[in-house]
């Protein structure tokens, strides 16, 4: 009886805590929306790129990075590509269309009508109840030129990436992150803020106009929101006719950068460049291992 009484007790103590040893899956709570509590974006103009995800498996879900999944068509640009933001905002000088922060909801109308990946063409909306679900949210900022277009190398103005952790405060019936706070952007000719530049070539010859493909987010956060809140360096950039790019207002600090080689789709990475002044140059040649870059400071899966 002793015996089996310990037993007994053993299992059950190893059924409380299998619970525990499962990865961590998103947790709902019963909400109607979710909601980023983001003010002012200044200067200028322009959009506002949304990512959400939750944890699920022991890694991070974001739903609309993939177009299996059966509520794709509730991301907003998921007719026009594999990938998507949830929502896009969209911001001007004197107003934007968030006044009240950026809602995430727990169901959206079916943007994926025709595309070949869409799982549901004719869906007229999705009850997906993302808000429940929702951990995490990124928001990356587009600042607009004068022409009204994103132009990073045609521009003063630089972007940032926002990471909004977490949705602590519960009220009205949804779920609210801490106070992002006001939106200051970087500007050229602002202490601590820089500009990478150089010249792309292919077997010693000008690279043809956007044949390298630059995706740029600072590492570390040296800037913050009106609130406090922290906000890195983020901008998307090609290379012109002469070869030449320009990265645009950087936030001064250690970078990751991206490099595509859009012909052959060929991928670097490079971590740990430093922007600190406007006239940091970075040259790349297409045709050797790392773009011409040390492989130390380098991550290159065709070399």
């Amino acid at each position: 009886m002793k015996c089996r009484s310990a037993s007994l007790i053993v299992a059950a103590l190893i059924c409380a805590l299998v619970p525990l040893l499962q990865p961590p899956q998103a947790m709902a709570v019963d909400v109607n929306f979710a909601n980023v509590r983001i003010g002012k974006v200044t200067p200028g103009s322009g959009h506002i790129g949304v990512d959400i995800w939750w944890p699920s498996g022991g890694s991070n879900y974001l739903p609309c990075q993939h177009s299996n999944d059966p509520y794709y068509g509730a991301c907003v640009l998921s007719n026009a590509a594999p990938t998507s933001y949830y929502k896009v905002g969209n911001y001007t000088s004197s107003s934007s269309n968030f006044p009240y922060g950026i809602f995430v909801d727990n169901q959206n109308q079916n943007y994926c009508t025709s595309a070949s990946w869409c799982t549901n063409k004719t869906a007229p909306s999705f009850n997906h109840g993302w808000a429940r679900l929702i951990s995490d949210a990124s928001l990356e900022v587009y600042p607009y030129d004068n022409l009204n277009q994103y132009n990073p190398s045609g521009n003063t103005i630089g972007g940032v990436r926002i990471q909004v952790t977490g949705f602590p405060l519960i009220a009205n019936g949804g779920r609210y992150s801490n106070n992002v706070g006001d939106v200051p952007l970087p500007q050229l000719g602002q202490a601590n803020v820089g500009r990478l530049n150089g010249f792309v070539t292919n077997n010693g010859s000008t690279a043809a106009n956007n044949r390298a493909y630059f995706e740029i987010f600072q590492r570390d956060s040296t800037r913050t929101t009106s609130s406090g809140y922290p906000m890195a360096g983020f901008t998307l950039v090609h290379n012109n006719s002469d070869g030449y790019y320009n990265t645009g207002a950087l936030p001064s600090g250690s970078y990751r950068i991206y490099v595509t080689d859009t012909q052959n789709n060929h991928k670097i990475i490079l971590d740990g460049i430093n922007v600190f002044s406007q006239y940091e140059r970075l040259d790349f040649k297409l045709e050797k291992p790392c773009f011409g870059f040390p492989s130390s400071g380098c991550t290159d899966p065709a070399s």
